[in-house]
């Protein structure tokens, strides 16, 4: 999943909820399952076991390459649907082609309600190894952490789920809906070959009712959780393909047409384009139910920004946190540039790709017209890189899922914030909402702001026990909706 990140810190550091131990061992207590096991008696889950476990299991997806391009998803499916089947569930590899595999299995309930589908991601985006501190694929735990590619995005949710799944298995847990757990191919680069190609050749699978997946956060500081941010819609991720022409030729003799210099031109005014701040029903209620747990000189600004006089400058205060920024508006940049194919050569093409992640119920022609007349230049063609997807609306506060997270996370930490987010990342959600499904993101280990940066980036890395910490809380969320 993409994500805007806010500025850098200091990389190495100990984990801040294991500074307190004790409470984190009180939020552990609290957390205590009581799961029934086959006789209906409450069942005690040995958490600090499971999360090791756990942790074993993150550590060997994260060891399996599946950087996409090329993907080779099959080889963690696989890992996955062996560690299931060794709990005596009959896991499922559905292959768009050879390598490219998704799983899926399912836990039966009852059946008086609809299935809850638990998902992530097990494609990973690649690496610059020159920028790593430490080898992205060996999964080397250090300083409190481990560290490698999809620790974050999304092997870490990956492997709670799995674990959850073994946990259900393995105390033959009652419950009234059945737990689908699904993994799936191609997600970091549009899920041609993973999600929509599931959706188009089994589309029978997907009877699920309620959806749970990547895409919100669970945020701390000073070692302890402040706010749940539940994913409920995301901004509409969009690629344009900015391609600039001119007249090739020899570059000792420039005629002063080289597309290199256009498109570069180009991209510089479409970057000085002002996309004004604009909230939505999703966004008001995220900075409205999040007064309590901002900083003053933010919490003041939360009640204004629809204000004449004062909303300019609270939305500029908001707008100084990146990642709030990207809340508030339509962000553009630039992230691929193609051009030339020898040293002495005026190429007669450059071309660009330009990410857009734009605010829902936007009107994307009318958007792709404001791109091109930004270019201002009659030789710089700005396209759709991808046919656009409409936004679907976002799926409801008021579901047995959402309530579920609600539950879980004031029982963990009383008086915590549970808000509604938008994501300014994409996720594979959004085709489940265009299908009627309420798909909702919850990434369930405690993370300091900072530390998202490394999600895409170099050196990402998870805390072990706010792995642990997820992975309970994600057991108990599947729990409370499914029981």
């Amino acid at each position: 999943m993409t994500a805007r990140h806010t500025p850098d810190r200091p990389l190495m550091k100990e984990s801040p909820l294991m500074r307190p131990p004790r409470l984190l061992a009180a939020v552990l207590l609290v957390l205590a399952s009581s799961a029934p096991g086959p006789s209906g008696a409450p069942q005690e889950i040995d958490f600090t076991k499971a999360g090791a476990e756990g942790l074993e299991h993150l550590k060997a997806l994260v060891r399996l390459d599946t950087s996409n391009p090329p993907g080779n998803e099959s080889r963690a499916a696989a890992y996955l649907a062996e560690t299931l089947r060794a709990a005596g569930l009959e896991p499922r590899i559905l292959e768009s082609e050879p390598g490219r595999g998704s799983l899926l299995v399912r836990y039966r309930g009852a059946g008086t309600k609809r299935p809850l589908l638990i998902m992530s991601h097990i494609d990973v985006v690649p690496v610059e190894r020159e920028g790593w501190s430490v080898p992205p694929f060996d999964a080397i735990v250090k300083d409190g952490f481990l560290w490698g590619r999809g620790t974050l995005d999304d092997k870490g949710m990956a492997a709670a789920e799995l674990e959850t799944m073994l946990l259900l298995a393995r105390n033959r847990v009652r419950l009234s809906r059945d737990v689908v757990f699904l993994a799936e191919a191609d997600e970091e680069a549009g899920g041609a070959k993973g999600m929509d190609w599931l959706l188009e050749h089994h589309a029978d699978l997907f009877d699920a009712e309620l959806a749970l997946n990547e895409g919100g956060r669970v945020i701390r500081s000073d070692g302890k959780p402040r706010y749940v941010a539940v994913q409920t819609t995301e901004k509409i991720y969009q690629d344009f393909t900015v391609v600039a022409r001119g007249t090739a030729g020899h570059s000792s003799i420039p005629v002063g047409d080289n597309p290199i210099d256009r498109l570069v031109r180009a991209l510089d005014r479409i970057g000085t384009l002002a996309f004004p701040p604009r909230l939505n029903p999703v966004t008001r209620a995220f900075f409205t139910g999040l007064v309590s747990a901002l900083p003053p000189e933010l919490s003041g600004c939360v009640g204004r920004l629809e204000d004449p006089q004062a909303g300019p400058r609270c939305f500029e205060t908001l707008s100084a946190a990146p990642n709030f920024n990207a809340m508030l508006r339509t962000t553009c940049t630039p992230t691929i540039l193609k051009a030339g194919y020898k040293e002495n050569v005026i190429p007669s093409e450059a071309r660009a790709n330009l990410n857009c992640r734009i605010l829902p119920g936007t009107d994307l022609d009318t958007f792709l017209a404001g791109l091109r007349e930004g270019a201002a230049d009659p030789k710089v063609e700005v396209i759709f890189a991808r046919d656009p997807r409409p936004s679907p609306g976002p799926s409801s506060t008021d579901s047995p899922l959402y309530r579920a997270i609600e539950t879980v996370a004031r029982r963990v930490a009383p008086g915590i914030a549970v808000v509604p987010y938008m994501s300014p990342g994409g996720t594979d959600s959004q085709v489940l909402r265009q299908r009627g499904i309420a798909a909702y993101g919850l990434l369930p280990f405690p993370i300091e702001e900072e530390d998202l940066r490394t999600m895409h980036a170099n050196d990402e890395k998870i805390a072990v026990d706010a792995f642990t910490w997820g992975t309970r809380m994600l057991y108990q969320v599947v729990l409370e909706t499914a029981r």
